[in-house]
């Protein structure tokens, strides 16, 4: 877990930004519906009508991905108090890879989307391109991991070049309050329809650990309830002793 935090009045944290690596992530492939990619040192995103370098088509490719925050929400509580915080931002970074040398691997720039998934109990495998095996998630497995449930956290684009993606993610409430109970967090990532997209990126068996995904949680500081009502009635006596001094200074005339 890496933190960084600002300090507030009173030497209090008014913000502060934890990250961390995927648990468990997977990439599955139409041309392959039995086939795991859990060991994979990359995951795809890419729609049918993409190709691989040589202009053949490899199929769609979806990457799923799993964070376990239980310690960035424990340090939230831990400098905030608990129930005294808020998110602010949520992003996914991930190192896109704009030529993979795997010819397995399609390329393009195109549109996907993000979504958060209820369903945590998918298994990673060990598959690799090649070398396949079916001890985790594939693509006949699809239907019934999403059918637990899910939220659109946005539509995005890659770049086709290598670099960082950070992509900012919405915050509908059933992934805030996954996010706040502080256990592990999945998501899903697909192509749009008929997107030219061959999206790939670094997955946590990449060897370069600062190149791998990261998600990035932001929380600030709510004030306590008992704060609000005194800030509240000093504000309310401010006032009322404010239209007394007037009152008076009209009776004075």
């Amino acid at each position: 877990v890496v933190c960084s935090c600002l300090a507030g009045a009173g030497n209090a944290f008014a913000q502060i930004t934890v990250s961390n690596t995927p648990v468990a992530d997977a990439f599955v492939r139409s041309a392959d519906p039995a086939g795991n990619y859990g060991g994979a040192g990359a995951l795809e995103v890419s729609d049918l009508i993409a190709t691989n370098a040589s202009g053949v088509q490899q199929g769609q490719f979806d990457s799923f991905m799993r964070f376990d925050v239980s310690s960035e929400v424990a340090t939230f509580n831990s400098n905030f108090g608990t129930g005294n915080w808020a998110l602010s931002t949520v992003a996914l970074k991930l190192t896109e890879v704009g030529a993979p040398g795997n010819a397995v691997f399609n390329r393009g720039v195109g549109q996907f989307q993000v979504q958060w998934i209820a369903n945590d109990s998918w298994l990673e495998g060990t598959g690799n391109p090649g070398a396949t095996t079916t001890n985790g998630i594939v693509w006949n497995d699809e239907a019934s991991v999403l059918a637990a449930g899910q939220s659109l956290l946005g539509t995005y684009s890659n770049a086709g070049a290598n670099g960082l993606r950070t992509l900012v993610l919405g915050t509908p409430s059933a992934f805030v309050n996954d996010i706040t109970a502080g256990g592990l967090v999945s998501f899903y990532l697909y192509p749009t329809t008929n997107s030219t997209i061959g999206f790939n990126f670094n997955s946590r068996s990449f060897g370069t650990a600062s190149a791998q995904p990261f998600l990035v949680l932001t929380a600030v500081a709510v004030p306590e309830p008992t704060t609000l009502g005194l800030v509240g009635f000093s504000m309310l006596a401010l006032v009322a002793s404010r239209r007394k001094r007037k009152s008076r200074h009209v009776a004075a005339d």
